[in-house]
């Protein structure tokens, strides 16, 4: 199997995952062109194209968390998951709505970027990504069981924080 052809295949799913872990569009392709040197590089053994795919995501995620950690900067990354992640809804609801969104919006990215990355991970992939509770064990190496835990702990301290900011969950 080439890693080319799986990655090619899979970049859409990548730039989605880069996005949703808070990186700019610039940062994301360099993030993206290193993931893709790596697996050309020192492609995995796996035969699937299902496994590669996996590999790629957690060699993504790898760089992500790396990058946040280079520049010290992973707060802040949090809060450009939800910006991008708003700027990506259309809201067409007149100027009411589009007022009340912008409010929940700040208040999401004041608490994802107190939240830990352990919980932070999981809720990135699952809600921006799309990804189930075994997929994202798979991905991070993580039991099932495990993921479902940080996805429940981490809902229920959103939903709090929210709360506390007078947002209704």
């Amino acid at each position: 199997m080439r890693m080319h052809s799986v990655f090619i295949r899979h970049i859409e799913r990548l730039r989605r995952l880069v996005i949703a872990m808070g990186l700019s569009a610039e940062e994301g392709q360099d993030i993206l062109q290193d993931v893709y040197v790596e697996a050309i590089k020192s492609p995995p053994k796996y035969c699937s194209d299902k496994e590669a795919s996996k590999w790629l995501m957690r060699v993504t995620i790898n760089r992500c968390l790396l990058e946040f950690r280079r520049r010290k900067r992973h707060n802040r990354a949090a809060s450009e998951v939800v910006k991008q992640w708003a700027e990506l809804k259309n809201y067409s609801s007149g100027p009411d709505m589009q007022a009340i969104h912008a409010e929940e919006v700040e208040a999401m990215m004041q608490c994802l970027r107190e939240m830990d990355e352990l919980l932070q991970v999981p809720l990135v992939m699952r809600y921006f990504c799309e990804l189930n509770s075994s997929e994202i064990g798979e991905i991070l190496e993580l039991e099932p069981g495990t993921v479902r835990k940080r996805l429940y702990k981490g809902r229920i301290i959103l939903a709090d924080a929210l709360m506390k900011k007078g947002i209704k969950v």
